[in-house]
């Protein structure tokens, strides 16, 4: 398998760089907590969130917003709020695999 690797094409390397950047993204307990809540809960304001780690509105905003920036959530204003889901299957089925011993 190691030589596969070193044989891919500019293409699949580039896909693995932004898979890459996906996990790293995923890798703050912070943005995970986020992401879980996302796809259990749906589309989802700051205000409503703001039980994850136990942080403040304006960090959660933060994060929210890096994930937004790497096209991981995405977000729609209704009003004065902003809401933010998760709408990508392949970051739903890393959570689903990482959350699998705690159902």
């Amino acid at each position: 398998m190691t030589g596969d690797i070193l044989k891919l094409s500019e293409k699949h390397k580039e896909e693995i760089y932004k898979k890459s950047d996906i996990l790293k993204a995923m890798s703050s307990p912070i943005r995970l907590c986020l992401l879980i809540k996302l796809i259990q809960e749906g589309p989802t304001s700051v205000n409503e969130i703001t039980s994850c780690m136990d942080v403040s509105q304006s960090a959660i905003s933060q994060h929210l917003s890096k994930l937004r920036d790497m096209n991981i959530v995405d977000s729609k204003k209704e009003e004065n709020r902003i809401y933010y889901s998760c709408n990508r299957e392949d970051v739903k089925k890393i959570i689903d695999v990482l959350m699998e011993d705690m159902k």
